[in-house]
């Protein structure tokens, strides 16, 4: 949730890219970084990644966006692991956000698989109380044969009438400004009423960086206790059979 950094006298906020493997959420990063390279604070922090480049706990990226009424704003733009093996570490990147991007590949089998992802986030925001966090549904690979127009994936996600869903293709840059645009508005807009109302007060003072966030990830990695990922993968199951019931 968005916090105030009163060293910096910056709101900052946190929008994560989330969906399932290969569906071009890092590809986001990197356009993003390639396209917003003077608002960057250090580049793209990616703590580990396997042999195929395939991220083990998040990539990172702090933009300055300018202002929320007169306060300077920060935000930190997050990817989450894909793999269905990561979920737990899936599930701690989604706990405190500000807005969600959902990334699928348009394709209809993408889309299938970004259906079960945004069940488990709808799960994710339900059971840590912030069901308020808008999401932005991206339209990732459209290039591809069988790319369904936005409209399309739309209905097929289920995700409600006013979903906005936008076409993009993250590899070259396409509909990537667009995207981060409307999360970041649709977060802007849940912050202004509480700057108004109770200034920087009203966020919590706690900050973190990449390699705070990342230290407290491995830490909880070797703790056995918690059942999140037991929990997230039940819901990711569940959602393939009500697939799988549906088709038939």
């Amino acid at each position: 949730m968005a916090y105030f950094d009163a060293q910096r006298s910056e709101a900052v906020l946190r929008i994560v890219y989330d969906g399932p493997a290969t569906a071009g959420k890092t590809a986001n990063l990197r356009s993003l970084h390639a396209a917003f390279s003077q608002r960057s604070m250090d580049g793209i922090h990616v703590p580990a990644e396997n042999a195929r480049g395939r991220t083990l706990f998040f990539d990172w990226l702090e933009l300055l966006v300018g202002h929320v009424d007169e306060w300077p704003l920060r935000c930190q733009i997050l990817t989450v692991p894909g793999q269905l093996a990561l979920a737990k570490r899936r599930v701690r990147l989604l706990k405190e956000v500000d807005a969600v991007v959902l990334v699928c590949d348009s394709t209809p089998k993408g889309v299938a698989a970004a259906r079960i992802a945004a069940k488990s986030l709808d799960y994710v925001l339900g059971h840590c109380g912030n069901t308020s966090a808008p999401v932005i549904v991206q339209a990732n690979k459209q290039d591809l044969a069988g790319a369904l127009a936005p409209k399309d994936v739309a209905l097929r996600l289920g995700m409600g009438a006013h979903l906005r869903v936008v076409p993009a293709r993250a590899t070259e840059g396409e509909g990537v400004r667009e995207t981060l645009i409307a999360a970041l508005d649709a977060a802007r807009d849940r912050l202004r009423p509480l700057l108004r109302d109770g200034g920087p007060t009203a966020l919590s003072c706690r900050t973190e960086t990449a390699e705070q966030l990342y230290l407290t990830m491995l830490a909880e990695d070797e703790t056995d206790d918690d059942v999140t990922e037991v929990t997230a993968l039940e819901v990711a199951l569940k959602a393939v059979e009500e697939l799988v019931s549906a088709n038939d």
